[in-house]
């Protein structure tokens, strides 16, 4: 993804023109329905990025994929739903190099975050039901938390297959079907329609007046706690953030293990596999592209 000059960015697979904007390609007119993560990452532009002394998010990566990072080296990666790129972040870091698309503006935080990288980061706002790729482009596929943030996730999934090589990896997480998103869905019926400026104050100070109680004296078990449920993370600026997170999207589905393993049995994938993190499945596209039709 390079402009073509600097007024815009013209597509290799349609033809069309795009604008080229803050060094991104950008292949929506806006950010449609996702403007609550536009605001969440330009707040939160590195509270879940990986320091020298927290690795939350490298732990995450190789627990879903159970693979050691000696594997994505040289391997081409496409991150679906790259946000503030903490993903991106291990990927690159262990040698890949890394397409991250986003339908946010959260793009251009993910670009600053990720700037020491060089040409090895490719970054563009686009949507993931209408990517601006090749069929079989990439080695390796992944989008964590963001397909049951679209109106059709099944739908977002079978078309990730299509930009698989014969031979690479795709592994999505999406919310389980109980707990804090799950139980969440009856008060987002209202929250969810305020503007993000109105609900992060609100969602911030419930946030900081339960955080303890809920964590260390055991409220999370009252009624409360299971109808408006908020963040336990060990970092108080994160429960924040994924409290305000579970309580603003539009679109927010959840599933059983067994509901997005049959998405991969049904796309022909292979060596499926259910992960550690609900709900996390990984599966291997066939070296033989006859497989998938049978």
């Amino acid at each position: 993804l390079e402009p073509e000059d600097h007024r815009g960015y013209c597509c290799p697979v349609c033809c069309s023109k795009y604008p080229f904007i803050d060094g991104i390609p950008r292949f929506v007119s806006s950010d449609h329905y996702v403007g609550n993560f536009s605001f969440e990452w330009n707040i939160h532009r590195q509270t879940q990025i990986d320091s020298r002394h927290r690795k939350t998010s490298e732990d995450a990566f190789y627990l879903r994929f159970g693979q050691p990072p000696e594997f994505f080296k040289g391997k081409r990666v496409l991150d679906v739903g790259v946000g503030a790129g903490r993903y991106a972040d291990v990927a690159l870091k262990a040698g890949a190099e890394v397409w991250g698309i986003d339908l946010s503006f959260s793009v251009t935080t993910a670009k600053e975050n990720l700037a020491g990288y060089g040409d090895k980061v490719h970054l563009a706002q686009a949507d993931l039901f209408n990517p601006p790729f090749e069929p079989e482009s990439f080695d390796v596929i992944y989008s964590f938390g963001v397909l049951h943030h679209t109106p059709d996730p099944r739908k977002g999934f079978d078309g990730l297959v299509k930009l698989l090589k014969p031979g690479g990896v795709i592994c999505i997480t999406t919310y389980p079907n109980y707990g804090m998103y799950f139980t969440s869905q009856y008060a987002r019926k209202l929250t969810s329609r305020l503007p993000p400026f109105l609900l992060y104050p609100l969602t911030s100070l419930f946030t900081l007046a339960f955080y303890l109680p809920y964590k260390y004296l055991g409220m999370r078990h009252g009624v409360m706690g299971r109808l408006l449920p908020i963040s336990l993370s060990d970092s108080l600026k994160e429960a924040i953030l994924d409290t305000y997170d579970c309580y603003s999207p539009k679109y927010q589905f959840c599933y059983a293990v067994h509901e997005v393993f049959a998405w991969f049995k049904e796309n022909g994938l292979e060596r499926i596999d259910a992960r550690p993190h609900p709900t996390t499945v990984l599966g291997w596209k066939p070296h033989n592209p006859a497989a998938l039709n049978r």
